[in-house]
């Protein structure tokens, strides 16, 4: 099951770089996949969790709780910049 944490590390270097991109279609479609891949470990039952990869799970796990709270703070200033824009547009219609 080597092969699989080292697909979990890949898995969360790709969403660290959609991430920065602000791709979320991206970031979502790469969420799925290592959300079913950690599922699957979770009920092979031939793995077997050594320090390594319960040290990469862990590490997973602190940073998709980051990424969370990052990506609320960045859809909630895309929100409003958003409102601001159409406000900004009513405004210019109302005012012609």
């Amino acid at each position: 099951m080597a092969n699989a944490v080292e697909l979990l590390v890949d898995l969360n270097k790709k969403i660290t770089e959609a991430s920065q991109d602000n791709d979320f279609s991206r970031l979502l479609f790469l969420d799925t996949k290592r959300r079913a891949l950690i599922q699957s470990l979770a009920t092979d039952p031939d793995f077997v969790s050594d320090e390594t990869s319960l040290t990469i799970l862990k590490y997973t796990a602190e940073q998709n709780q980051k990424l969370v709270a990052d990506i609320t703070k960045r859809m909630t200033a895309l929100t409003q910049v958003t409102g601001n824009k159409i406000r900004m547009l009513r405004s210019y219609r109302m005012a012609k």
